[in-house]
Order: C-alpha cells, then sequence, then structure tokens
C-alpha cells in the first residue's frame, strides 16, 4: 500500500489498528470498572443515609414520646 510516497505493508498497518483498538478497548474496560465500583460506592452511601435519617426520625419520635409523657405528669 503505498501512502504519501511510502510503500507500507498492508499487514502492518492491520497489526497496528489492531494494537490501537486493543489499547481503547483495555481503556473503556477500565473506565467501566470505575464505574461500577463509584456506582456500588454511591448505592451504600444512599443505603447508609436512608438508615440514618430513619433513625434520627425514630429518635425524634422517642423524644416526642417522652415530651408528652412529662406534659401529662406536670397537668397532674
Amino acid at each position: 500500500m503505498l501512502m504519501y510516497g511510502i510503500e507500507i505493508p498492508l499487514v502492518e498497518i492491520i497489526f497496528v489498528l489492531a494494537i490501537v483498538i486493543f489499547v481503547l478497548m483495555i481503556e473503556s474496560i477500565i473506565l467501566i470498572l470505575l464505574l461500577i465500583k463509584q456506582l456500588n460506592k454511591t448505592k451504600q452511601l444512599s443505603q447508609l443515609t436512608e438508615k440514618l435519617s430513619e433513625t434520627i426520625l425514630s429518635v425524634k419520635k422517642a423524644e416526642i414520646h417522652e415530651l408528652d409523657k412529662l406534659k401529662i405528669k406536670r397537668k397532674r
């Protein structure tokens, strides 16, 4: 194959393209793995946030219940 006046064998062009495609494929696999890892971290963080909010809500309900008990005792 003749490119810019230089004779380049077709096999070498295909080999270079295969190497470039292989490198791009490895990069994309690494990116997908990093995205999956980050997604798992985000999912875990959202679960922990939900658990924290439920805990805070239950503490607030318990506080309200105790305050109601104290109000009833004061009225007597």
